[in-house]
């Protein structure tokens, strides 16, 4: 777990809470995450796939990210951290030609600069925002699932019952060319986000994600989440970061 809190360059101060664990099933933990607010950065990646290899797929991801730079503007931000991740993917595609074995990962994160946020990401892990005590889910899956909704074969109800549905179609390492998604939009003191892998939105409903964000701090909504879940069978490993934004105090 890891705790941060920044004051950032418009008027509101930013608190943020990571948290990781592995499953009641899984033997090894191949999530990795990066909480980082004196980059304005947030991250998190969830390996694919069985092999060990997952797991040393998304902390190259998060390792690469740590390489970010102070940024000069929110294009800037957004095109270093864009160009760590295909860094990772291109990596992963050589070693994957060279040996035949998949080193591949999720990633979603989240960027903050004047003002603006923007959501970067690749397969089904995810980014929430509440506001205004409405929860609205900024990325969209990379999976079956979502790509049967989206061309409408299926409804959102009937794919929710598909054996097969979780599979991603997308993600670090998979492809020579990585599609890296974005969404940007301006931010406001009082949001609170949550970045998350597909073991905590497995288990738990948008509202009783939306319930747990609404609590006073990143560190109890963060805690509040692993509590929902504890006592639970959790086939995936457990991993998310909680960032609030509120008025920044006066100095």
């Amino acid at each position: 777990m890891q705790e941060q809190k920044k004051r950032h360059t418009f008027p509101v101060s930013v608190e943020s809470w990571g948290w990781s664990q592995t499953g009641t099933v899984r033997k090894e933990n191949q999530d990795s995450f990066l909480n980082w607010p004196d980059r304005f950065v947030w991250a998190v990646a969830d390996g694919v796939g069985s092999s060990s290899r997952g797991g040393v797929a998304s902390k190259m991801v998060i390792r690469n990210l740590m390489h970010l730079g102070a940024p000069a503007s929110l294009d800037d931000h957004v095109q270093s951290a864009s160009g760590q991740i295909h860094m990772a993917n291109e990596f992963f595609y050589n070693q994957q030609l060279a040996d035949g074995d998949v080193s591949a990962s999720t990633v979603v994160a989240l960027l903050i600069h004047s003002g603006t946020a923007v959501c970067l990401w690749a397969g089904d892990s995810r980014c929430y925002l509440l506001r205004n005590s409405v929860l609205y889910q900024c990325t969209k899956d990379h999976s079956l699932r979502q790509g049967k909704i989206d061309s409408g074969e299926l409804t959102a109800r009937e794919a929710r019952r598909m054996v097969k549905g979780n599979i991603i179609t997308n993600a670090v390492g998979v492809n020579q060319h990585l599609r890296l998604e974005e969404v940007r939009f301006p931010v406001r003191a009082g949001d609170r986000f949550l970045l998350t892998t597909d073991g905590i939105t497995n288990l738990l409903s948008t509202e009783a994600l939306a319930n747990k964000l609404g609590r006073d701090n990143a560190r109890d909504a963060c805690e509040g989440i692993v509590d929902a879940v504890e006592g639970l069978r959790q086939p995936d490993n457990i991993t998310l970061i909680t960032v609030f934004l509120s008025h920044a105090e006066r100095e």
